[in-house]
């Protein structure tokens, strides 16, 4: 299970844009993979990215193609490293760690500020 999901309000904590918030939009998560036999080996957690809205917007720069005459600056939102974001608990409105406990029989998120069930 995931300590970050998609669609889930996070602040940034490093970076250009420390205390921003935002909602992340895509978790882009990468894994080991063995080349000879095309398997995944396990994860690769030094590579794991998030791309949140509004936060690590770069600019580049279109050259004129016969379809587009006029050359274009595109913005593009680029992923940061998911160590760089805490996400934002809902019900204490503050930038938490996250915990996983048993509910039941199914595993939530919770809040390690108020304890609080997130999923």
């Amino acid at each position: 299970m995931q300590r970050i999901k998609s669609s889930d309000l996070v602040q940034i904590v490093g970076g250009n844009d420390v205390g921003t918030r935002g909602t992340v939009e895509e978790v882009l998560l990468d894994w080991y993979i063995d080349h000879k036999t095309r398997k995944r080996l396990g994860r690769n957690p030094n590579k794991d990215r998030v791309r949140v809205e509004g936060v690590n917007i770069q600019k580049k720069h279109r050259k004129p193609t016969s379809t587009n005459t006029r050359g274009e600056i595109v913005e593009i939102r680029s992923p940061i490293h998911i160590s760089n974001v805490m996400l934002v608990c809902p019900k204490c409105d503050e930038a938490t760690r996250v915990g996983f406990r048993l509910d039941g029989d199914k595993k939530v998120r919770f809040c390690k500020r108020c304890k609080a069930s997130i999923d």
